[in-house]
């Protein structure tokens, strides 16, 4: 029973087509979907466009973990996040 409700809550998150997808694991890690690109990294800010917005991961010791043409993954002390429509 508890599958099928956590099953259902998954499905219910998903991004609408051409929107991002964004994953935050607490404060150390976030997965990003439907990147266009970075345009600023550094340690303590990653600025991603989404297209439609633009996106800014700020922290301390910030990295890049994992990139794709499509998705990437940052990793560090995480301590905001903003958009920028």
């Amino acid at each position: 029973m508890k599958e099928k409700q956590k099953e259902k809550r998954r499905g219910s998150v998903l991004p609408a087509a051409g929107e991002p997808y964004i994953e935050v694991s607490g404060n150390r890690e976030i997965l990003i979907e439907g990147s266009k690109g970075v345009l600023e990294y550094t340690a303590e800010a990653v600025r991603v466009n989404t297209d439609p917005m633009l996106m800014t991961v700020g922290g301390r010791g910030l990295n890049l973990k994992c990139i794709s043409d499509s998705a990437l993954i940052i990793n560090g002390f995480i301590t905001g996040i903003s958009f920028e429509v």
